[in-house]
Formats: structure tokens, C-alpha cells, sequence
């Protein structure tokens, strides 16, 4: 190791991140996604069509990531504006094979955990969905469907999310706090942000979620983890499902 280097990661680990940054980053996709809808509506609806989106969910998911990808580059600036860089979000080393195995074995345990939970909310009465008639996440009527729905769901979505509620929120509850108390937190936060978004039930899923993909983060203090995770994930519940149950 370099002494560059080395004076990088005492920086690092000497350094906590900021809790204030919460309250700018985390809620930055909801509201400019809310204000995208509820004030620029109509020309919203016209670049959707512009683009030969005919998913609701997937425009939604589309302005969701952009706005949080803002965020990303805000967070990146106040890390360079505190002497840091990217590794103290967790871009730290290359994904090895535990983590891999790892991340199929959460992967797995998510989907199965997904008819189960959705089966007991209904003995609740709980939808999973705002709207109970909704099933999946989207539709895939047209090809474009597809193609969008891996360019949000499988790649930005994951790269956005993951860089602010693994690599900021996990990252900076870690460093004040016991390993199940940083997950429980941020997967709380990560859960609620959905809410809106998706519906009660799901947002019960959610919190599930994010406990499996915290917990890869603070395993190997490393987001590739998490990421695989979150790609893998939304390739079955974007891509996969839709189209076996099309």
C-alpha cells in the first residue's frame, strides 16, 4: 500500500459522516418526484409519451432514480468538500466469491419470502398495493416495457439507491452504532420511502428487503454486495415475473 494510500483510508475511518446529510439526501427522490408530478404535470405526461414509456410505475421509477442519482452527486460533492472520496461509500474493493454467494443466497430468501408475507397480509386485510388489484410492480405490455424496465429497475435504480441507503445511511448509522441497530434504522428509512410509492403491505416487504441487503453491506463493509442483491432482485420483480405471469 502507498502511502497516498494509506493517508486516504486514515482520512476514512477518522472521519464521520455528517447526520444532518440525511435530511438533504434521503428525501431528495420523493420530493422532486412529487413535485414533478403535482406541479409539471402535463409536460411530464407529454415527455413520458416522448419517450414511448406506456408504465406509470416505470416513468415514476425513471424520475425516482434521476432525482435520487441528484442526490448521488450531492453526496459525492460533500465527500470530496470533507477530504473523502467514494470508498466511504463503499466502493471499497471488487465483490469476492463469498460475497457473491452471499448475495444469491439473500436474493433467494427475498423472493421466498415475498407469497409469504403477501398471504399473511391477507389475512389482514392489508394490500400490498395502494389500489388491492395490482399485482406486480409492472405490466410488461410493450417491448420498450422491457427495455426500460431493465435500464431503471436493474441499473440505475440499484446504483442510486444503494450509493444513498447503503453508503451513506448504513455507512454513517455504522459508525455510532451497534451491526442490528444500523440495519433495523436504515431499513426502517429505506421501507418508509416507499411507502408512498407502492402501498402497506409492500412497504412491510420492503423492510424485510432491506434488513437482507444491510446486512450484506455491513457483512463485508462493501456495497458490490448489496448491489448484486438489488439487480438480481429487480430483474425477477421487474423483468421475470411479468412476463412468466404476462
Amino acid at each position: 500500500m502507498t502511502k497516498t494510500n494509506e493517508m486516504n483510508k486514515s482520512t476514512e475511518t477518522s472521519q464521520k459522516l455528517p447526520v444532518w446529510w440525511i435530511f438533504i439526501l434521503v428525501p431528495m427522490g420523493i420530493v422532486l418526484t412529487t413535485i414533478a408530478y403535482e406541479f409539471i404535470r402535463p409536460e411530464i405526461l407529454e415527455f413520458k409519451n416522448f419517450l414511448g414509456i406506456s408504465q406509470g410505475r416505470i416513468f415514476s421509477l425513471l424520475l425516482y432514480t434521476f432525482s435520487t442519482g441528484i442526490a448521488v452527486s450531492i453526496y459525492f460533492l460533500l465527500l470530496k468538500h470533507k477530504g473523502l472520496n467514494f470508498h466511504k461509500a463503499g466502493y471499497r474493493y471488487s465483490i469476492s466469491g463469498k460475497g457473491l454467494i452471499y448475495s444469491l443466497v439473500c436474493v433467494s430468501i427475498a423472493i421466498f419470502c415475498y407469497p409469504l408475507i403477501e398471504s399473511f397480509l391477507k389475512l389482514l386485510h392489508i394490500s400490498m398495493y395502494w389500489g388491492g388489484e395490482i399485482s406486480f410492480p409492472v405490466q410488461q405490455k410493450e417491448n420498450q416495457d422491457i427495455y426500460w424496465g431493465v435500464l431503471t429497475a436493474v441499473i440505475l435504480a440499484p446504483l442510486t439507491e444503494d450509493t444513498i441507503f447503503r453508503g451513506y445511511v448504513v455507512e454513517m448509522f455504522k459508525e455510532r452504532m451497534g451491526k442490528w441497530v444500523t440495519i433495523t434504522l436504515s431499513s426502517l428509512i429505506f421501507a418508509l420511502v416507499h411507502l408512498q410509492f407502492f402501498g402497506p403491505g409492500l412497504t412491510i416487504y420492503m423492510l424485510v428487503w432491506s434488513i437482507l441487503t444491510c446486512f450484506l453491506y455491513v457483512k463485508f463493509n462493501n456495497i458490490y454486495p448489496s448491489l448484486i442483491f438489488h439487480a438480481l432482485n429487480n430483474i425477477w420483480a421487474y423483468i421475470f415475473v411479468p412476463m412468466i405471469f404476462k
